[in-house]
């Protein structure tokens, strides 16, 4: 075996633990509470942002 084709086997094994990792955790149940948790922090998110923008359209003068 080469250098090379060690180095793709390697990359191979590390593909495959990569997927499954991904694919367990794709397959995890989010609960109430972190859906909820998650929402209001999404809440929190947009109304910073809204804010933010608006903040920077008064400070250009569009107000």
């Amino acid at each position: 075996m080469g250098q090379n084709e060690t180095e793709r086997h390697f990359e191979l094994r590390n593909l495959e633990k990569d997927m499954e990792k991904a694919s367990k955790k794709a397959g995890q149940v989010t609960t109430k509470e972190t859906a909820r948790r998650m929402a209001a922090l999404n809440w929190k998110l947009l109304m910073t942002l809204i804010g933010l923008i608006a903040l920077l359209v008064f400070a250009l003068g569009g107000f």
